[in-house]
């Protein structure tokens, strides 16, 4: 399991970019606009939801979601890119504070009665989800964490060799 979440961890931090200007850009496997209606037939939102393929079932499982605004600042609809035939979403994420631009090459639309996030939810637990890339502090203090917690040995380790490194360069400048 410790391996697993390592492994997990390091595909999370190689598969997104983050460039110079501070936006991240990353591949999906799945983008999927979904027009969700209530029992009644009315319309209730509109939600982008983009997935992983499961390596193992070939299911495609959520990574993450986001509501689609009408409004020009939040319109996250999916776009085809004619030079590169990916569909792609690129939005401002308030909560993370970033530019993101998510690709894949894959796209489906669809009208249902029922929520395909909250569907899959029920299949794979929320905290096991592929989430996308956090911006670069968040993502270290999260590495640093679960660092922490799956190598506890490795942690008191390199806490003793920061200690002992600290000790010599005391020494050091009160030796001269």
């Amino acid at each position: 399991m410790v391996s697993s979440t390592f492994i997990l961890m390091f595909c999370v931090t190689v598969a997104g970019r983050v460039w110079s200007d501070g936006s991240l850009s990353e591949c999906v496997d799945l983008i999927e606009l979904n027009h969700f209606y209530d029992r009644q037939g009315k319309h209730v939102y509109d939600q982008v939801i983009f997935y992983e393929r499961h390596p193992g079932n070939g299911r495609y499982h959520v990574r993450a979601w986001c509501l689609v605004e009408d409004r020009e600042s939040l319109n996250r609809r999916p776009l085809k890119d004619e030079v590169s035939s990916l569909y792609r979403v690129d939005w401002f994420d308030n909560d993370q504070q970033v530019l993101r631009s998510i690709r894949s090459r894959l796209f489906r639309e669809s009208w249902t009665h029922t929520d395909p996030e909250r569907t899959d939810k029920q299949q794979l637990d929320e905290r096991m989800r592929l989430h996308l890339v956090a911006p670069h502090k968040k993502r270290q203090l999260a590495e640093e964490r679960i660092a922490k917690e799956s190598f506890p040995a490795l942690e008191i380790e390199r806490s003793n060799l920061v200690a002992s490194v600290d000790t010599v360069q005391v020494i050091a400048v009160h030796g001269k």
